[in-house]
């Protein structure tokens, strides 16, 4: 195994990233210098090996993602990682991508290595915060269950839509048989409530539901405004 795929293979470990759609990996000084890309890397930003190795991130990335990108390499520098990060890159030919990464600094002060996934075809990501807080309540639910028990903490529909929410964010495809096991559903239930939430037009499954469900455009904007209420202070009453 290359020093390269040791690094990715335990930053998907670290961060149980499973990803179907493009997905790469760099290394990189903390001051964001190249030392080593995978194709997937070289596919995301459009330029061979002999161009990416040794550049600073700054020439790939968006001008106007510079500011939050400078900001998450001096957080790693003044605290540990992990660190996620929405931002664009900018292809040769003047295509704009949008990514999403998970960076991590390993053992070594100089060497961060960053995870990214993103989605050539389709809708942006979303907003990084509220895939942020989407994982935060995945979290809070997972350790509801552990603490209560299964009986008493479950939430079929919220569990679906967070699911195909966070498959969205992370350029993945989810069917119904990922779901279940993402969830910890029964197959039958994740089924059910796909339909009753087809029906009610928030996810759209395709063709093949059972390999791919999104969520529809007004599913988006639902998830998306729950989502960021958690950010609003709430008002005792």
């Amino acid at each position: 195994m290359s020093q390269i795929s040791q690094w990715a293979y335990l930053c998907g470990l670290a961060f149980k990233i499973v990803v179907t759609m493009p997905t790469a990996h760099c290394v990189a000084t903390i001051d964001g210098i190249i030392l080593t890309a995978d194709r997937g890397f070289l596919d995301l930003v459009g330029l061979s090996e002999a161009e990416v190795i040794g550049a600073s991130y700054r020439t790939i990335t968006h001008p106007d993602d510079l500011d939050r990108s400078a900001t998450m390499l001096a957080s790693l520098v003044d605290r540990a990682p992990p660190f996620r990060l929405q931002k664009r890159y900018v292809r040769p030919d003047g295509t704009i991508i949008a990514a999403n990464l998970y960076v991590t600094r390993f053992t070594d002060a100089d060497r961060l290595v960053s995870t990214i996934f993103w989605n050539d075809e389709g809708r942006t990501p979303p907003p990084a915060r509220l895939w942020e807080m989407a994982l935060r309540i995945r979290r809070l639910h997972e350790v509801r269950k552990a603490a209560l028990g299964d009986d008493l903490s479950t939430d079929p529909v919220w569990s679906v839509l967070n699911c195909v929410y966070l498959a969205e964010a992370e350029g993945r495809v989810v069917g119904l048989s990922d779901i279940a096991t993402e969830t910890g559903l029964l197959p039958v239930i994740v089924e059910r409530w796909v339909k009753v939430l087809s029906d009610r037009g928030i996810v759209e499954p395709c063709a093949l539901a059972r390999r791919n469900v999104q969520l529809t455009q007004a599913g988006m904007s639902k998830m998306e405004a729950i989502l960021s209420s958690a950010y609003e202070m709430p008002v005792s009453r």
